[in-house]
């Protein structure tokens, strides 16, 4: 059995050697392929290109290729085509089959995205409680492709929704909104967007950044003025028997001090008879700014005596340093805030009857000056070179011509005697040119009451509009549209008087926002078209074009300084709190000033440089 066993055992192997060496295929799968790009659009042709390798002495005879969407569709097809009507990932599978019958797979992940891409837009970027957001549908889609249906969820507590393409809404709460739109296109597909929509109390809309106490006293109506590059609030502030009169510089960013001059001293510095008891009282005027970054201003040494006496015109560098200064004998000063022209140059008026020009590196020259008033209010200056002020009492509004060197003219119909103004019968109101060059202003009537006028450069009255209380002080400024808007003076006790008039180019009444207070300082104008003011009692007022309220806040206890806007939109001005003069930093929501204003702020722009348009 052993030996039977042996021999089939070796029969056995024989074979199998035999076959080994002769027989035998080596039937491998084949190498499976295909190529196609990352990336495709929902209902874009996406094609699939073989690209398998078959095995040596095979060929491929089926394809199976699964595409990974919801219905499983299938393809057998060498290099199919197929189209997404879906957006997502999905795995693609080609399957090969060779002549032998062995299989082999390829497999990679495509990304479809949905080209819908929804969006919408708002027709204001900032909203307060009741008014009416207009949302606006702004989805893009492919050609070809259609919006069937839109949903708007406006994030309120009700869970409010609209199926508009382009709907409104309004919150009656203030706070921040998250607003989803969500489209369906005609494939059936769904996108979304959300966006957040802010709602704002009014009555909260005016927010103090910062403020800075002021040594010293603010008169005659005295107020800020911005360095040209915008960093900086000028101001000045009086002194008394032993306190100095200062120009104080402000950090607009917060407040902080830059640097204080010493106005006494920089007087006994510049004081051409060495004069060392030179020093400043009140000081009335206001500063301005040249293009140099000059700050400029008037004052009178009062702690002198006699034929020491001077009147200072300063020139004041960016760091603080005294560029240059004028000491001019026997001329006095009330609120004389200096022009400043096209070329630099700067104008003074005095009390003395005279009018000054001073270049932007200090040269005097003194005009003819024959019958100039004793200027107390302004100062103004046209493109052409006429110079407009006020003088003292009822002697009323002139215009001097600095290029004939004549007083051009003078305008004193019924005016009244300045009884009501800051410092009594010294009116400091100023003069507004309007592109055209009509002359805007205010005044107490000597019949009573006061007005708001207008004149032809000529001097001829265009209009004159009358309110109830006397207007010794403040302005007119513009608005971009014309209309006109000016302080209302003195409040009756009897009624809300005061406050703001808005007046149509012919002088016509457009609206009249009232005020129990006094309102004697300059409105401003910003880029909404908002209307700032500040009464008496330093409460800040903000009104809509359409003269109702959109906010106020009582920011002192007292003023009588006209505010000045930047062109980020913040305010500054200098109220008196708890006996201390403060300069104060506000925002409103305002963006900047009006600066397609003729004249939007008293001295039309914020460097206070009066120079027309």
């Amino acid at each position: 059995m052993k030996n039977l066993a042996y021999i089939l055992f070796s029969l056995l192997l024989l074979c199998v050697t035999s076959c080994k060496e002769e027989d035998t295929i080596y039937k491998t799968a084949a190498k499976a392929a295909f190529s196609v790009g990352n990336e495709y659009e929902v209902g874009e042709t996406v094609t699939f290109t073989d690209a398998t390798i078959p095995d040596e002495g095979t060929v491929i005879v089926t394809y199976l290729w699964e595409f990974g969407d919801e219905g499983k569709s299938t393809s057998t097809e060498q290099s199919p085509t197929f189209i997404f009507k879906k957006d997502g990932l999905f795995q693609v599978k080609l399957t090969v089959t060779d002549n032998n019958g062995l299989r082999a797979t390829s497999q990679k992940e495509i990304k479809v995205i949905n080209p819908t891409t929804p969006d919408f837009t708002l027709d204001k970027t900032e909203y307060q409680m009741g008014d009416v957001v207009t949302f606006i549908d702004a989805t893009v889609t492919k050609p070809g492709v259609n919006i069937t249906s839109y949903l708007w969820e406006f994030g309120d507590k009700d869970k409010s929704t609209s199926t508009k393409q382009n709907p409104t809404f309004a919150y009656n709460e203030a706070g921040a909104y998250p607003v989803k739109l969500t489209v369906t296109d005609s494939y059936g597909l769904k996108a979304s967007v959300t966006k957040n929509v802010a709602v704002f109390d009014p009555s909260k809309a005016i927010a103090v950044q910062w403020l800075a106490v002021m040594d010293g006293s603010v008169t005659g109506g005295s107020s800020p003025a911005l360095s040209f590059d915008g960093t900086a609030v000028y101001m000045l502030t009086g002194g008394d028997a032993t306190n100095a009169g200062r120009l104080n510089a402000y950090n607009i960013s917060d407040g902080s001090s830059k640097w204080i001059l010493d106005v006494d001293k920089a007087m006994q510095d510049h004081h051409d008879n060495g004069s060392v008891a030179a020093g400043a009282k009140d000081i009335y005027g206001s500063p301005s700014v040249g293009r140099n970054g000059d700050i400029y201003f008037i004052v009178r040494d009062l702690k002198d005596a006699g034929a020491d006496r001077r009147l200072f015109v300063f020139a004041v560098k960016e760091s603080g340093i005294v560029n240059w200064a004028y000491a001019g004998k026997d001329a006095n000063v009330y609120a004389i805030t200096p022009a400043i022209d096209a070329n630099s140059n700067i104008y003074v008026a005095h009390r003395s009857k005279k009018l000054w020009k001073l270049t932007s590196t200090g040269d005097w020259s003194e005009y003819t000056s024959n019958n100039l008033l004793g200027a107390t209010g302004g100062l103004s200056v046209s493109k052409d070179g006429v110079v407009y002020g006020f003088g003292n009492g009822s002697t009323g509004l002139f215009a001097y011509n600095t290029v004939t060197d004549t007083n051009q003219w003078i305008y004193a119909t019924d005016f009244g005697g300045a009884g009501d103004a800051f410092t009594g019968a010294l009116r400091s109101a100023t003069v507004t040119v309007g592109a055209d060059g009509t002359l805007y202003s205010v005044k107490d009537l000597a019949s009573g009451g006061g007005a708001v006028f207008a004149l032809t450069p000529e001097s001829v009255e265009k209009w004159v509009y009358p309110v109830a209380g006397a207007i010794s002080d403040g302005g007119v400024v513009l608005g971009a549209d014309g209309t006109i808007y000016a302080n209302g003076g003195k409040a009756l006790s009897t009624q809300p008087s005061a406050g703001v008039v808005a007046l149509n180019a012919d002088g016509s009444l457009k609206w009249h926002y009232g005020t129990t207070e006094n309102a004697q300082t300059a409105p401003l104008v910003d880029d909404r078209g908002y209307i700032h003011f500040i009464t008496a009692d330093a409460t800040y007022y903000v009104l809509k074009p359409d003269g109702t309220l959109f906010s106020s806040l009582k920011i002192g206890d007292s003023t009588i300084s006209s505010p000045v806007m930047d062109d980020k939109g913040n305010l500054y001005v200098a109220v008196k709190k708890g006996g201390i003069w403060q300069m104060v930093c506000a925002t409103s929501k305002a963006t900047s000033y009006a600066k397609d204003s003729a004249w939007p702020m008293r001295g039309q722009n914020p460097q206070r440089t009066g120079l027309q348009k």
